[in-house]
Formats: C-alpha cells, sequence, structure tokens
C-alpha cells in the first residue's frame, strides 16, 4: 500500500512532537514535515508535495487565514486537516475554517499538557482523518448505457413515477464544501424543501449554515424546533441533535431530539431518512453525498422502499466514497453522478415530477 505523504504545521515544539510520533508510528504514513510555520512546510515539501498537511490554526505568529491560502495555493492536490484547541474561539476557527478552504477539522485538546495526557486517543482519531483525507483505493466501475458510473453491484432501478415534495440530503466527511457547490446551484425558484444532516458537532452547524445562506439562492438556516419544511428553504440538523420530519393538519415542520446516535452519529442520516419515508412515502427525493462510514444505507433503503428516489454521488468527485459507495454497492441508488452535476440533475426530476421543465434543459 502506499504511503500518505502528510506535513504538520504546529508551533508548538511539544505539540509537533505528539503528532509526529502518533502518525510515524503507522505504517502508512510517511511524515515529510514537522515544522513551526506555514513557510518552513512550503520550503521542505517544494519538490514533492504531501498528499495531507495537518495545520494547528492557534499558532501564535501566524493568521490561519493567510495560512490556507499559502497551502491551497502551494498544494492544490493536499488535503488540509485543521486543529484547534477545545475552546469557543478554537471551535469558531475550525468552523470558519471549513468554509475557508480547510477539508476536515479536529478538535485538540486545550493545552499541550492535556494533548500528551491523551495522546494515544487523539493520534488515532487524527490518523483516522488523514485516512480519510487522503483518500481511498479506487473500486471499479462500470458505465451504464447512459454514461452514469455504478460498480457492477448497482444497477438503477426503475420504480413509477410520483411528484416529489422534498428533497433529503445526507453528507459527512468532505461535506462543507460538496454542498458549498451543490447548494448555490439550486435556483431561488426552486419548487421543493431541503432537509439536511451534515455530521458536525454542536456549534458548527449554525455556522456552516449562515456560511452557506450567504452564497445560495434559496434560504439556509440550522433548524429549530418546529420550523416548516417549505419550499425556498434548506433546514440543517444541529449538532448532536437528530432531527424527523413530522406532518400535522397538512403542514409538515421538523422536530428535534437527542436521541441515541446511529451509527455513532447525532444527527443521523438514517433518523432522517426513515421519517421523511414516513412524511412523504413515494413522494421523496434523496441525496448521499460524500462521507465515512455508511449512515444514510438504511434510511436510502426505506425511501427507496416507499417509491422514492435515491441519489449518490460518484467515487472520483468524493472526498471519501463511503456512505455514498454504501449506498451504490447495496444496489439503491437510481443513478451516480458526479457533484457538479447533481444540482442539474436534482432539479431536472423534481421539476419533470411536478409537470414543469427544469432550467436550463
Amino acid at each position: 500500500m502506499a504511503s500518505l505523504r502528510v506535513a504538520v504545521i504546529d508551533d508548538s515544539a511539544l505539540a509537533r512532537k505528539v503528532l509526529k510520533d502518533g502518525l510515524s508510528a503507522a505504517e502508512d504514513v510517511e511524515l515529510c514535515a514537522a515544522v513551526g510555520a506555514t513557510a518552513l512546510a512550503l520550503a521542505k515539501c517544494a519538490d514533492e508535495s504531501p498528499d495531507v498537511v495537518v495545520l494547528d490554526l492557534c499558532m501564535a505568529e501566524e493568521d490561519w487565514r493567510s495560512s490556507l491560502t499559502q497551502l491551497r495555493k502551494g498544494f492544490p492536490r493536499a488535503r488540509i486537516v485543521a486543529l484547534a484547541h477545545d475552546s469557543s474561539d478554537g471551535r469558531a476557527a475550525l468552523a470558519q475554517a471549513l468554509s475557508s478552504g480547510a477539508d476536515d477539522t479536529l478538535v485538540r485538546p486545550a493545552s499541550d499538557a492535556a494533548l500528551c495526557v491523551g495522546a494515544r486517543a487523539f493520534c488515532v482519531e487524527l490518523l483516522a482523518r488523514v485516512r480519510s483525507r487522503g483518500g481511498m483505493p479506487a473500486l471499479a466501475a462500470l458505465q451504464t448505457s447512459v454514461g452514469r458510473q455504478v460498480t457492477s453491484a448497482a444497477a438503477p432501478r426503475s420504480k413509477p413515477r410520483s411528484r416529489i415534495e422534498v428533497l433529503a440530503i445526507g453528507v459527512s466527511t468532505g461535506g462543507p464544501n460538496a454542498l458549498a457547490e451543490f447548494l448555490p446551484a439550486i435556483p431561488a425558484d426552486f419548487p421543493v424543501p431541503i432537509v439536511l444532516v451534515q455530521h458536525m458537532p454542536p456549534g458548527f452547524t449554525a455556522n456552516l449554515a449562515r456560511n452557506l445562506d450567504q452564497r445560495c439562492k434559496v434560504r439556509v438556516k440550522e433548524a429549530s424546533e418546529g420550523d416548516e419544511v417549505v419550499a425556498g428553504r434548506v433546514l440543517i440538523a444541529p449538532g448532536d441533535w437528530h432531527m424527523e420530519t413530522r406532518r400535522h393538519e397538512g403542514a409538515v415542520s421538523v422536530t428535534l431530539h437527542q436521541g441515541a446516535p446511529e451509527n455513532f452519529c447525532r444527527p443521523a442520516v438514517d433518523v432522517l431518512f426513515r421519517s421523511v419515508a414516513a412524511t412523504f412515502g413515494g413522494s421523496a427525493l434523496c441525496l448521499i453525498l460524500t462521507g465515512m462510514g455508511q449512515d444514510g444505507m438504511l434510511g436510502a433503503e426505506v425511501i427507496g422502499n416507499a417509491g422514492g428516489i435515491v441519489l449518490a454521488q460518484d467515487e472520483p468527485s468524493s472526498v471519501v466514497w463511503g456512505m455514498p459507495g454504501a449506498v451504490v454497492r447495496a444496489g439503491l441508488a437510481d443513478a451516480v453522478l458526479p457533484l457538479r452535476q447533481l444540482a442539474g440533475e436534482v432539479d431536472r426530476r423534481v421539476r419533470e415530477s411536478r409537470g414543469s421543465h427544469a432550467r436550463g434543459a
């Protein structure tokens, strides 16, 4: 197995040693730099770019926004995992970093002493992020007669056409960047509501919603208890809260709860999708985007069995083809498309199901 080249940028010598020891212990990781400044990493790895850069956002002598810009320019193909201290300022920085060029984030212990005490557990989590950021071995894909990529286990299913009334989305690793491409391409007059689970801890989803709302033609907000599910609006499940749809006296709204995590996640895509199937039946369209694990697969099966449509992001355009790959391998996907094509496909299917023409068709 080829090694992942990883660069670590942290101005604490003690933190660098902890990260260096933890990453170097993995057989599939080659540490190409462990330095205290972005410029040093750019110089040391100039001849051969790293696959992954681990960047501390809380360095005293550097502005992390400038660091991200430099790293994106110097290492355009590298995946960036941003670290910040477990504090309100650190978590805010991580949330902002996701919309400023970072591909993933991880909260580190609040002090170097705490990092040393929890070094083993932290490095296990960091290695998981590094490996997912570096990509997974490609699975063989076939081209169907209409040019859509599916694995050999997943032939597109035919089903009766229903009038689509809702779009439900599940996404995890790589999600903020995927959503920043997908949602702004949804037109202002998109005729159905959108409900969405992005795996994130508390506090992050509010910032994600605000950032997306500034970019999108439809309204985007972090969901609150009782929010109505209406066209022209995207509701994002808050971190650490499951979100479900409910119909009452003809109106649909969301309810939030802190039931047990599913697939180690809260919010969980499966929880949302099951409720969407119960509320909308065959009138639901669900979309599985990039993410680690298989959250959303069982929920997609429930939606598909109810007569709804299941779309999945393809492997080449996914940061991690875990969640969409699980749906495809289970034979649940009606179509598998690159990220850049999904907004157009969703819009076309929704409008055609409702007797109108897709924009740009």
